[in-house]
């Protein structure tokens, strides 16, 4: 969603805030509701989905490679340090 800003005439505005507010739902929803618009899905839903598409990506690709021990790579990359 993106967020804006409309100028509406002082009546409308108040009648649609009373609405929303017996309707117990936000004056956008209500919005949106009246124009017809149906509010799509939490964008959590998406965030979820997306997350898991990383995790198989990064999966697909942990696999493909090759085998790394990542607790002796960061021991050799410390004690090359300290030497």
């Amino acid at each position: 969603m993106i967020r804006t800003t409309i100028p509406l005439p002082v009546d409308i505005h108040q009648e649609w805030r009373m609405e929303a507010l017996l309707k117990k739902m936000t004056l956008g929803e209500l919005v949106l509701e009246k124009t017809g618009v149906k509010k799509k899905r939490s964008q959590k839903m998406d965030v979820d989905k997306q997350i898991e598409r990383d995790f198989a990506f990064f999966d697909k690709v942990g696999r493909s490679g090759l085998a790394i021990d990542a607790v002796a790579a960061v021991r050799e990359d410390r004690n090359r340090d300290d030497a």
